[in-house]
Formats: C-alpha cells, structure tokens, sequence
C-alpha cells in the first residue's frame, strides 16, 4: 500500500510537470503538426512551425508598435473593405492628372480610374471565393486563442472578429498581396511606394496575423501564393480584358 501511494505521487508530480505554467499558450503545435496540409517537406525544412510558435507566444509589444501591427492585422477586415477601392480611385486619378501612365490598362482619362475600381473589386471577389474554395477544401483548424491572447494583446477581440472557420489559406494576406500587386500593375505606383508595399505592407499584414493567433505561417505563405497564380494566370489574362470589354460594351450602349 505505501509503494502504492509513493508511485501514485510520483506520477501526480510529473504529470503536473508536463503541465504547461498558467497562463501559457496552448500546446496546439502538436495538433497542428498533424493536419496533412501543415506536415509538408517545405513546413519542416524551413521550420515555419517553429517561427509561428514563436510569434504566438510572444508576450506582448510597446502599444505603438501594436497599433502599427493592429493596422495591419485589420486592414482586410470586410468593415475596412471600401477604404481600398477609393484608394485606387484617388491614386489613378492623381497619376492621370500629374501626365504619369495609370498602369497597364490601355484607356484615357477619367476612365482609367472607374475601370481600375472595377477592376480591382472584381479582383478582390475572385481573390476572396478562391481563399474560401480552398479553405473548404483543406479544411485546417486555427490555433486556439486563449484568454491570454486578450490580455495581452489589446486588440486582439477585434482583429479575430468576422474570420470564417478554416485557416488555410489566409485570405487576409491572400489580399493584401492581391492589393500590392494590384497597385504595381495597374496603378504604376513608383519604385519606393513598391518597396514599401511588398516589403513593409505585406509582411506586417502576414505577422499581424499570426501574432493575434489567427492564422499559422503556413496560411499567410498560402495567400501569398495563391494571389501570385491568381494574378498571374486569371486577372492579367482574363479578368482585365473582361471588364475592358463590358466597360466598353456599356459606354457604347449609353451612347
């Protein structure tokens, strides 16, 4: 019976070492790990789930910096949606007044701007039912947010809000990949505003959300890639032309 009771406490103690400390994150890693989508050679050789481990479980940022991130993490947020449109809009027309090209669409004056909206509104749908085609088809889980993802992230509430269920692939980065590339192709943006979108804009978008714990690496390295294909093999080739052509099609009919 004494044995009984000291290997009945020894087991108590080292289950309650294999505990995780109060207030730490969830091991979902393991779980993760598991989905067939996230266990691919190129997760493992570049350690991507190990990088997103390290964003989630980063304590907490100077509120500057988090508001710079928050900005990011929301920008795709479908309240934040009519901001990027009108952005074009106003980008295109000031490059059309100023005698600078408006990009790779072949039209004069104040249509270059109504086509560019057009055109990237048409871009965003087909960016966002591609992201939920394939987050259907994937069908992966997002990392468990905790309490102690709200408390220490101050915004973390509101970037979680309005996501749908799965996380693969991202379809927040999905589009702000969609918008930067947008920006460069059609709008002619300068080399520096470039720089600044892929460089600064994109990846903060990416970090923003693994550090608010909605997606993994993985999710954000998918919407980057998924923009990319839809860019290059749908918009450039198909979707421009449409919207061209229907453009056309009703300024004649009004005519």
């Amino acid at each position: 019976e004494r044995s009984g009771k000291i290997s009945l406490g020894r087991f108590a103690n080292l289950s309650s070492r294999m505990q995780p400390p109060a207030g730490s994150a969830p091991l979902d890693g393991l779980d993760h790990e598991r989905e067939w989508a996230y266990s691919t050679v190129l997760t493992r050789s570049l350690g991507l789930t190990a990088i997103g481990a390290a964003i989630h479980n980063i304590e907490a940022l100077p509120h500057l910096v988090e508001l710079a991130v928050f900005a990011c993490g929301y920008a795709f947020n479908p309240i934040m949606f009519p901001t990027w449109p009108v952005l074009v809009h106003k980008l295109t027309t000031w490059r059309v007044a100023s005698g600078h090209s408006p990009g790779h669409l072949a039209v004069p004056g104040s249509d270059a701007a109504r086509i560019n909206v057009e055109l990237y509104v048409a871009s965003v749908l087909v960016t966002l039912l591609s992201t939920e085609v394939c987050k259907g088809a994937f069908a992966t889980t997002r990392p468990r947010a905790t309490s102690v993802n709200f408390t220490t992230r101050r915004y973390g509430r509101l970037v979680a809000s309005l996501k749908s269920k799965h996380s693969f692939p991202s379809g927040d980065v999905a589009q702000a990949m969609n918008l930067c590339m947008f920006m460069a192709r059609f709008v002619a943006v300068e080399q520096q505003t470039k720089l600044m979108l892929f460089g600064l804009f994109l990846p903060g978008v990416a970090f923003a959300r693994v550090f608010y714990r909605c997606h993994w690496i993985e999710d954000c390295v998918g919407g980057v890639c998924l923009s990319w294909m839809l860019h290059r093999y749908v918009l450039q080739a198909t979707l421009t032309k449409t919207i061209i052509m229907i453009h056309l099609a009703v300024e004649k009919c009004i005519s």
